[in-house]
Formats: structure tokens, sequence, C-alpha cells
């Protein structure tokens, strides 16, 4: 007992110890390629977050171009307007004013510098400062969102910074007279990027044709060091300085250049931030299954342990030993009960054995019995038949032989017939009717040739002819008719068994088509009647099986069968 005990124990340690690597592969398996679907999707998280800025920065500059070209145009459209603008850099305010007023009542349209530059604010709202510079000028006009009229400073004391420059071409010489630099306002435009996905490391810088810095933005996760390292590479313009970076420069259709700077280090740091609660995860999975796993073989192992015992000690003779019902609804408790089960009716097995052999002798001398009588019956009636015949009385020969035919198929043990064999045998079973009732009752059998060979349950139509006669016939008229009909039509076989006996109200016809298709009750199992014909039939041919019982009224009672014999 204790070596079987070891051995147990054993093999359910060698099973925790499988279980636990089988379940320690997947897990380890599953967050791998979790991992690496991950990883390969943040990849594509930052590559398309790379596009998306870049798409959104070329449309901002789209359009900051072209509002500072047709400001640019609009400025160059009339021949005076860039004298008035050189008059303005040259006079007083009042001077101007005064300049402006003679032109206007002179002819030309109104123009007044100071009140073209509120306009363009007023039309607008994100440009934050204009700045215009005259090649024949030392000054520099510039206009704020705060004073949009704008004042004349001294070129040194200008800075502008992330300005879009559009050029003042003279309309008459096609010359350039002079630049005009726009800055918009990009915190709209940083607002969105920092909403985009996976764009926290990235550094975006534009710069123009002429290399001035237009545009920057920093992720959240740029570091301070990394901001510096960047603009130092700018400014000397090296990018290949930056090491450990990934730099992507990309030329936009407005003519800037935009460059992508991205941190490797700080990539990675990114990806396996990641990644970790996966990771974090498939370890607690893989804790939580391989300790699961092993409470509970551990519990099994008790339990299963109990009911050997108890099956071993049933096996040394204590046949009163059951198993403890104590354990756990579980496949073992189902298993426990079914051994106490066993057990329980151990006692009532030897004893039912005891009874059968005993039984057995009394049933093999029945069979016996069985075999005889049906042989004797047989072969008397065969010797009246012969003795009829010698005796020159064939009716009463024909009549002896249906009756011996009829008796025959009964003691027939097989289950199936023909179709024309079962109609065989109830032409014998009528012809004895009609024998003892001369001229009172006629019949017409007909079977198809197509369907002569067709498998049935024995006695499948003879209880259906029977029942005409212990039910519908009445033998004190002398025109009892009945018909039985086979033949095959749209696939399917049909037999139509008609008498013109007494019939049934349609009550009765409704009552007795519900009864046949009802179970059998206990007491039932070895009826003939309708509903074990029904019964057996459609247990045969399956849902192909369709029979019904009509009546006419007071007269006939008509029986249609279908089904698929194949």
């Amino acid at each position: 007992m204790l070596l079987k005990n070891h051995i147990m124990q054993a093999s359910f340690a060698h099973l925790i110890k499988v279980y636990t690597a089988i379940i320690s592969v997947m897990v380890v398996l599953a967050t791998t390629v979790f991992v690496a679907v991950s990883i390969r999707t943040y990849d594509a998280e930052v590559d398309q977050a790379e596009n998306t800025a870049v798409v959104q920065i070329g449309q901002m500059l789209n359009q900051n171009q072209q509002v500072a070209a047709q400001f640019a145009t609009q400025i160059t459209s009339s021949a005076n307007n860039l004298p008035s603008i050189t008059k303005y850099f040259t006079s007083s305010i009042s001077d101007y004013s005064n300049y402006a007023i003679d032109k206007s009542i002179a002819g030309s349209p109104y123009f007044f510098w100071p009140t073209e530059s509120r306009q363009f604010f007023t039309q607008h709202d994100q440009v934050t400062q204009v700045t215009l510079r005259l090649l024949s000028q030392n000054k520099v006009f510039v206009a704020t969102q705060d004073n949009p009229g704008g004042a004349l400073y001294s070129a040194k004391d200008v800075h502008q910074k992330f300005a879009i420059n559009a050029p003042l071409i003279n309309q008459t010489t096609l010359e350039t007279d002079g630049v005009l630099s726009i800055s918009f306002d990009q915190h709209e435009l940083k607002r969105q990027l920092a909403q985009i996905r996976a764009v926290d490391p990235f550094q975006i810088v534009v710069r123009s044709d002429a290399d001035d810095e237009i545009f920057y933005f920093a992720g959240k996760r740029v570091t301070t060091q990394q901001q510096r390292d960047l603009k130092r590479a700018l400014a000397s313009d090296n990018t290949t300085m930056l090491q450990n970076y990934h730099v992507t420069k990309k030329r936009l259709s407005s003519g800037d250049t935009v460059t992508t700077v991205l941190n490797r280090q700080l990539l990675g740091r990114l990806i396996i931030g990641h990644v970790l609660p996966l990771i974090l995860l498939g370890l607690i999975l893989l804790f939580g299954l391989s300790v699961g796993l092993w409470l509970t073989f551990r519990r099994y192992q008790h339990q299963f342990n109990t009911i050997v015992d108890t099956v071993q000690a049933v096996s040394d003779g204590n046949l009163d030993a059951r198993v403890p019902m104590n354990v756990r609804p579980t496949d073992l408790h189902t298993l426990a009960d079914g051994i106490n089960a066993m057990l329980e009716e151990i006692h009532q097995h030897i004893y039912t054995i005891y009874q059968l052999q005993i039984a057995q002798q009394e049933a093999n001398r029945k069979a016996l019995q069985a075999q005889i009588n049906p042989h004797f019956m047989s072969n008397t009636l065969e010797y009246i038949r012969m003795a009829a015949l010698e005796a020159n009385q064939p009716e009463l020969a024909n009549v002896v032989y249906s009756f011996a035919a009829l008796l025959r198929n009964n003691t027939d043990l097989s289950s199936r017939t023909t179709l024309k064999q079962e109609v065989k045998f109830i032409e014998k079973y009528v012809f004895l009717y009609q024998v003892r009732f001369p001229d009172r009752l006629a019949y017409q059998f007909t079977v198809a040739p197509d369907v002569a060979g067709v498998e049935i349950p024995k006695f499948s139509l003879q209880p259906i002819v029977e029942n005409y006669f212990v039910h519908g016939v009445n033998f004190s008229r002398g025109d009892n008719a009945l018909s039985l009909k086979a033949w095959r039509e749209n696939g399917l076989v049909h037999v139509r068994i008609v008498d013109n006996g007494r019939g049934l109200t349609p009550a009765a016809v409704t009552a007795v088509n519900q009864k046949i298709r009802q179970p059998l009750a206990e007491d039932q199992q070895q009826s003939i009647g309708l509903q074990n014909v029904y019964l057996r039939l459609r247990d045969s041919f399956g849902d192909s099986f369709q029979m019904s019982i009509s009546s006419a009224g007071e007269q006939g009672v008509t029986v249609d069968i279908q089904f698929d014999d194949q």
C-alpha cells in the first residue's frame, strides 16, 4: 500500500511538472507574441505620428505662405502703393496723411499704409507680427497685434522669429523692392501636434530656403539636454553630429525643409514602458496558473487517495466499505458517488446472477419447446393438406395451406420483410375469413412492381387489416369489401388501405390520429396495434413517414401511408 501511494504521488508530481512546463511555455509564447505585436504596433504608431505631424505642418506652412504671398501681391497690385509706402518711411505721419489724401483727390485710390496693416490684422487673427523692409530704407516697419498700425524701428532693434517671407516685386521694374515678413501664432498647431499619439519623443524643426527657422516643436518626453543637442547641431549645420539620434529630412511643397529628430534611447525607454505591463501581466498569469494548478492537483491527490483506499478495501474482501462523501462536488465527487452506488448493487447483482442462472435453464427449456411446437403443428397441417388432396378436397387443402403459411410467418423470427411478402401474408389471412363467409367478402390487393421489394418492418400492414375484421366488418351484409394498393409517386412509397365497414365520426378520427402518435405505455410495449405500427414505421423511415386515418362518414375507413424508402 505504501508503495502504491509512493507511485501515485510520484505520478501526480510528474503531472504537475509536465502541466506547469506546458503552461509556462504557452504563457511565454503568448506573452512573446503580444510583446512583439505591441512593439511593431508602437513602431507603426511612431511612423504614423511622424507622417501626420509632417502633413499638418506642411498644411499650416502652405496656408501661411499663401496668406503672406496674397498680402505681398495686394501691396504691389497698384503702381502707386510702393511709392506711398516709401513716402511713409521718409515722412512724418501727418505729412504722410496729407500725401495720401492729396493722391486720393488727384484720382488715385486711397492708400494709407497703417490702415492697410490694421485691416490685415483684423482679417487674420492668427498673425502675431508683420515686418516690412524696403531695400532703399534703413528703418523697418513693425506691426503687432498690440499695435496693428505699426511703427518704424531701427533694423538692429528688430528681432522676428518663425517668420514667413514674401518678396515685394515692383510691377513696373519687376525688381524686388523689399521683403514682407509675417509671423503666425503657432500655439494651435503645437496643441494639435501634442494630441497625436506617439509624438512625445519627437523634435520637429522647419527651416526656409534662406535657412531661417520658421517652426520648432518638442514633444513632452524631450529633455532639455536633447533640445540643446539639436540646437547645437542646427547652429553648426551638421546634423551628423547627433549621435544615437534618428534624423529624417523632408522637402515640403512650399520649398521649406522639415527635420524630425528622434532620440533612440528615449524611444527604447518608451517601448519598454509600453510592453512592460504585458510582461508583468504574463508573469502574474504564469504564477497564478502554476499555483492554482499545484493546489488543484494537491486536492485531487488527497481525494483520489481516499477513493483508491476504498476500492482496495473492497478488493481485500470488505464489501461494506464505502467512499466518504466529504469530497467537494467535483468530477471526483461524481466518481465516488458512482462507486458507492456500484458497491451497493454488488450484493444484489450476486443474487441476480444466481437467479439468472436458474432462470436461464428454464428459458432454454421453453425455447426448445417453442421450436418443437411450431414444427410439430406445421408438419401436422401439411399431413392434413396432403390427405385432403388425396380425398379430392382441393378447397380444404387450400385452407390448410393458407393456415400453415400464416403459422410459418408468425413463427419466423426475422424482423423485416418485403412489401410483397407482407401483402401475400395478408391475402392468406383474408382468404381464411372469405372461406368462413363465402359470398360476403370481396378484396383486391395491388402492389406495383417497383415497390414490391421495398423492405418494411414485419406485421406493419396486417394489424390495420385485422382492425377492419375486429371493428369494421359486418358479415350480416353481403357487400363487405377491402382494398389495398401500393405504388410509388414523386419518389415516395404510398400504401392505401380502404374498407366499407363501420365509419368514424370526425371527433373519433381526430382522436385516433392523435393517439397513434403518442409514445407507448409500459403495458403497450408488446402490442401490435395501430399505435405500435405507427411508431415502428416512423423509427424505420424517419421524418419522411406519414400515416393518417380518415373516414367518409357512417361507412368506410381509409388509412394512407407514405414514406421515403431511400
